[in-house]
């Protein structure tokens, strides 16, 4: 096994001591202590993709090397020295023959796919075999000093866990001692059933008394022949309606074999035996799948509007213990684990607006009424979506000034923003600023006159604010290496109307999708700082370091994960930040709006008091968590495999990192120990000049280093969104030129996919629409 040295918990924090000390630029106020308490971290010159002191990090030259296959192809779930990392087997720990390690490679396992000859060479593998057998990896030297595997980030500091233990929370399944399986989730009424319109939609008054739990109690793999099912609805059922149990599919479509009356025990509490599979007349067995739903009658005493519902629909593999999104099992497909949703097979559009699908009664009514929070005018109170009244208690707490009055008003289906046509005002994007330098805490300074960000509207009257952002674009024409043309869109920002004098650090960035968030903040530490490589110890041409963030919450330095630059250490982080910079709605993390300090109308219309409660915060947090994520389409597609493959091969999981696995800690029961394929490792990277802003440092983060986005659910942008516009402005129309765009450290990658022959090209676009 890989002896850590560098990690050990040290007064409640994860002591990184991760090789290299950075040093500062010599001046005032430059300190030597690398980690004061409370820490600022210390902070390199920004840039330079992870540049820093020190000659560059280099193997030892005896002893087995990795080869390059092994970046290409295993990079994705192993660290840098092919250590265990995200819950994946640890290689060192093989015992057996180069025949058995061939063998395993070929056919793959649960968790490895098979590498055939065109993926990994024989020679390749006798090369990791000789690599991983030899007992350990050798270590890397940097700047003179030994360094253990994962040491090389080029960064220093305590790091303080996120979520340094488990804070309860029942298990989703659990298992008697005789064998029976119990499994608890929760639901919400539906428009229509599955399949149809208006089965996907948040109906009018969703957040008001119309999410329930259930329960499943399987009696098969303990040698009964039920299943029970218990649902426990928030508010009180009809009292002169039975409620609907309808279970087993039968055709293609969505019509339900049975149709059967439930047992009521109380108004909020009945139950139904399933006792055979009715789609085929047997008993049931261990491995049929059955679908399920409820028929909704509501006490028109107790909710107000619709009572008649139809639910979620629900398939159970019978011994499994868990729900499953498919009809046919397909592991490629689970993008968020068991939050991953079923398929949306009318109203695409709301592909990133749905509940992960194994959420919790103590989830969901947080889930729900955070959902009515991110769609409230804190303006006017009003509920973006018709039928629903105002939240009049959050009206006119907007502002001064503001770029959108709602969350929905950028995140629009939940989804990315993109900038402009040429000439016309920002809407989905945002025009961030920097004042010069970095203030002590690594927060980048404000700009003087304007705050941190351009507020293009006087929130409570809709009046121009301090300036308005245009976009225009000079066409920079190319070829692949095989004479195909390309055209890349160079942008132009320009500014008009500036209230309060001109502009020169800025970065514009689009809003990005929100989906899976609650997932990558689940994701422990340790399996973030196994991968970074800021100091390209094993010279792959990869930097990647974390940019470290001190949480406002509590002021400890935290690993960052959201953001463009991963500027944002946690999901209330992310939801605080957007609220006061983008709407002007403060809270107790952020009580004091954004106004530069010379910026006196702003300052005269500031409250300087938290506006939003912490408990609004927390339900807004609860949505943004629990968003499950969408399944991968077309799997079986041999082009889609095939552009996996070659992705893969090209270097660009070495970034996008495929699969990671949250930890054990998350508040949230349904996010912990979750397999996941986010297609990132949260890390920030040099992606070359071209891809550069004028900004000043963000903590770790340069003008041109950028977190690597995820690219789940990347293939459904132009279903929710009608765009397919990508990176940070938007400049890219699709996959392919955000591609071209990549340099820096990403120039290798690049350049292999360039000189794919088109069909191959192809076919890695057609993976990526796949995810």
């Amino acid at each position: 096994m890989i002896e850590r040295r560098s990690r050990r918990w040290v007064s409640g924090g994860l002591d990184v001591v991760l090789g290299l000390l950075v040093t500062c630029a010599a001046g005032p106020g430059c300190s030597g202590d690398p980690s004061p308490a409370p820490p600022p971290p210390v902070f390199p010159s920004p840039g330079g993709g992870g540049e820093g002191p020190g000659a560059p990090c280099a193997e030892p030259s005896d002893g087995p090397a990795l080869p390059q296959a092994f970046a290409l192809n295993c990079g994705g779930c192993h660290d840098a020295h092919g250590g265990a990392t995200g819950g994946f087997p640890d290689l060192f720990a093989f015992d057996g023959s180069l025949e058995e390690f061939t063998k395993q490679v070929r056919t793959g396992t649960d968790r490895m796919p098979a590498f055939d000859e065109q993926k990994l060479a024989a020679d390749d593998i006798e090369a990791l075999y000789a690599y991983f057998s030899s007992g350990a990896p050798p270590a890397a030297t940097c700047g003179g000093g030994e360094v253990a595997p994962g040491e090389c980030s080029g960064v220093s500091g305590d790091i303080s866990p996120l979520f340094p233990a488990a804070t309860g929370g029942k298990a989703i399944t659990t298992t008697a001692a005789d064998g029976t399986i119990t499994l608890e989730a929760a639901g919400r009424v539906r428009g229509r059933h599955e399949r149809e319109e208006e089965f996907s939609p948040f109906q009018p008054l969703y957040f008001e008394n119309r999410s329930y739990k259930f329960i499943v109690e399987d009696a098969i793999p303990a040698g009964g022949t039920t299943i029970k099912f218990t649902w426990l609805p928030n508010a009180d059922a009809s009292d002169s309606q039975i409620i609907n149990f309808r279970c087993w599919y039968t055709g293609d479509g969505n019509v339900f074999h049975s149709n059967n009356g439930m047992d009521r025990i109380t108004s909020t509490h009945w139950e139904f035996v399933v006792d055979r599979n009715a789609r085929e007349g047997r008993e049931i067995r261990e491995g049929d799948l059955l679908e399920f739903e409820f028929g909704v009658f509501l006490d028109p005493k107790t909710v107000e509007g619709r009572t008649s519902y139809y639910s979620d629909t629900f398939r159970y593999r019978v011994g499994s213990g868990e729900l499953t999104p498919f009809d046919a099992p397909n592991e490629a497909a689970l993008s968020g684990g068991d939050g991953t949703i079923p398929y949306i097979h009318e109203e695409p559009h709301l592909y990133y607006e749905q509940m992960a699908l194994n959420i919790q009664e103590g989830s969901i009514q947080r889930f729900l009424e955070g959902r009515r929070l991110f769609h409230t005018d804190f303006v006017t109170g009003e509920h973006t979506e018709s039928g629903n009244p105002a939240l009049d208690e959050h009206a006119g707490k907007a502002g001064p000034l503001s770029n959108q009055t709602t969350c929905a008003g950028c995140h629009i289906n939940n989804g990315r923003g993109a900038p402009p046509e040429p000439g016309e005002a920002m809407e989905t994007a945002v025009v961030k600023l920097f004042g010069a330098g970095a203030s002590a805490d690594g927060r980048p300074t404000a700009h003087p006159s304007y705050g941190r960000q351009l507020q293009n509207i006087k929130a409570l009257d809709r009046s121009p604010g301090e300036g308005t952002a245009t976009v225009a674009y000079t066409e920079q024409p190319g070829q692949f290496p095989d004479g195909t043309p390309y055209v890349l869109r160079q942008p132009t920002f320009r500014f008009s109307g500036l209230a309060a004098g001109q502009i020169t650090s800025y970065s514009v960035r689009v809003a990005r999708p929100v989906v899976g968030m609650g997932l990558l903040e689940a994701i422990a530490e340790e399996a973030v700082l196994e991968r970074a490589d800021g100091m390209d110890c094993n010279q792959d041409g990869i930097s990647g370091r974390p940019n470290l963030i001190p949480d406002p919450a509590s002021g400890v330095l935290r690993t960052g994960r959201f953001g463009w630059k991963a500027g944002k250490v946690s999901v209330p982080h992310q939801v605080a930040d957007a609220l006061v910079a983008d709407m002007g709605v403060t809270t107790s993390l952020f009580p004091v709006e954004e106004c530069g300090a010379m910026q006196a109308g702003c300052q005269e219309g500031a409250s300087g008091t938290p506006e939003l409660s912490d408990e609004d915060l927390d339900r807004m947090a609860a949505y943004m968590r629990m968003l499950g994520v969408p399944p991968r389409r077309d799997t079986a597609d041999p082009a889609v495999q095939r552009g996996e493959v070659l992705f893969s091969q090209a270097g660009c999981a070495s970034c996008h990192v495929p699969t990671m696995k949250t930890g054990s800690h998350h508040p949230f029961v349904e996010l912990r120990d979750q397999i996941i394929h986010p297609y990132s490792d949260l890390l920030l990277h040099d992606m070359g000049e071209a891809l550069a802003d004028t900004s000043s440092s963000e903590a770790l983060a340069g003008p041109r280093e950028w977190r690597t986005p995820p690219l789940w659910g990347i293939g459904l942008l132009e279903a929710v969104n009608g765009h397919t516009q990508l990176l940070h402005d938007g400049r890219a129309r699709d996959v392919v030129e955000a591609i071209l765009w990549h340099g820096g450290e990403a120039d290798a990658a690049k350049g292999r996919f360039m000189a794919l022959p088109r069909e191959d090209r192809d076919a890695v676009v057609a993976f990526l629409r796949s995810l």
